[in-house]
């Protein structure tokens, strides 16, 4: 074995096209190509036709492949002991969330198997079949015996690895599938994936957008569930896993308009989080100040030429949601903040004040004018590293 290198998998969404200056494409340009010990995957997404675009924004066309595709290229280029970083924007963090969800069910395969990706990839898609992690366990503590197992759950543990995934870092997944419109028969076939936060997940951040009022782009956090009676799974700490609020709407926050300053905040933080785990970088992003307000976007009066908004309210996303307690179990959100740089724009700009950010300071007794620094969401009295 050689020495461990940076593996780094990034996954833009399905509307862009490559030189979008979506903060994936930015972020992965910035990666630093004469380090011999680094290596990176881009993907574009789904085509650059329209027709390609118009099938995975509304279909989900192509996510299979955007999620095998990646795993292929791991399994090529990946080598035990080597660190593992993904991003995503938009569908983009679907996928990657998805393509994680599919290591941590089935592990990443050796080369030369004779399982192939496809076969392991319809076993990620069957909601009942053990993880390998959970067949390991079961057959190393005498609870299941080898003899009993299937052909493929042998292979399984004979020829893929159960890898942690360092790092994940992406930008404002929307919509259960990450695609902001859908025909439910025409995606339900998606539902399987596994997009949720996992143990094997050692470093993950989400940037949210505050201005993005579109009903149908409706974030999707990370959550965490607790069955009724049962004892809730260890916290997670906010340096490890984190959730946070910027200023914008969803390709403000993501990337992808022209020169846009605003994205250039949600791409530094999460650029600080993965050099702080080891990513190597050309050079860091420094905030640009020609425009210390940069103006946000109002994508809800502009999609889809302005027919969208005579068809649906304009939806404000909440922040800092309470629990939701259920008969049968507890989902509460993970580790939500928001950044220092939105209560900037608040004192800075008297015309920013977000009805949602508004609610929450109102629930919460707080006057975003006198916040100084980055706060957890369920407590603006608790301050969190910038």
């Amino acid at each position: 074995m050689g020495i461990p290198k940076r593996v780094a998998v990034f996954l833009d969404g399905t509307w862009n096209t490559v030189g979008d200056n979506t903060n994936v494409w930015r972020l992965k340009s910035l990666c630093d190509p004469a380090d011999p010990q680094q290596t990176v995957y881009y993907s574009v997404g789904v085509g650059t036709q329209l027709g390609e675009k118009i099938r995975g924004g509304l279909f989900g066309y192509g996510l299979d492949h955007e999620i095998t595709d990646a795993y292929k290229w791991l399994v090529d280029n990946y080598n035990e002991g080597d660190k593992l970083f993904i991003f995503g924007f938009s569908r983009g963090a679907y996928t990657a969330r998805s393509l994680s969800g599919f290591i941590s069910k089935c592990g990443l395969l050796k080369p030369g198997s004779p399982l192939s990706i496809n076969q392991l990839y319809d076993r990620y898609r069957r909601r009942t079949d053990k993880t390998i992690r959970g067949l390991l366990q079961s057959v190393e503590s005498g609870t299941t015996s080898q003899a009993n197992l299937t052909l493929e759950e042998l292979w399984l543990l004979r020829y893929s690895n159960p890898i942690s995934i360092d790092f994940i870092g992406i930008w404002d997944t929307v919509g259960s599938l990450g695609i902001p419109i859908g025909i439910k028969r025409n995606i339900a076939k998606y539902r399987f994936l596994d997009t949720h936060l996992r143990l094997s997940n050692a470093h993950a951040y989400h940037a949210l957008a505050i201005d993005e009022h579109r009903a149908s782009f409706s974030p999707t956090l990370w959550t965490k569930t607790t069955l009724a009676g049962a004892n809730p799974a260890p916290a997670r700490p906010v340096e490890n896993v984190e959730q946070r609020w910027f200023a914008g709407a969803h390709a403000n926050v993501g990337g992808g308009y022209p020169s846009d300053l605003l994205a250039q905040i949600p791409l530094r933080w999460l650029m600080a989080k993965a050099a702080s785990h080891g990513l190597k970088f050309r050079w860091t992003v420094e905030i640009d100040q020609t425009n210390v307000d940069p103006p946000v976007a109002d994508s809800y009066a502009s999609f889809l030429w302005g027919i969208y908004g005579r068809f649906s309210s304009r939806y404000f996303r909440p922040i800092g949601a309470s629990p939701s307690v259920g008969t049968v179990a507890t989902t509460s959100i993970i580790n939500e903040t928001i950044d220092r740089s939105v209560f900037d724009r608040w004192r800075r700009n008297p015309s920013y004040r977000p009805q949602n950010l508004d609610d929450w300071a109102k629930r919460n007794g707080a006057d975003p004018s006198k916040i100084m620094g980055s706060v957890l969401a369920t407590d603006p009295n608790v301050n969190v590293p910038d």
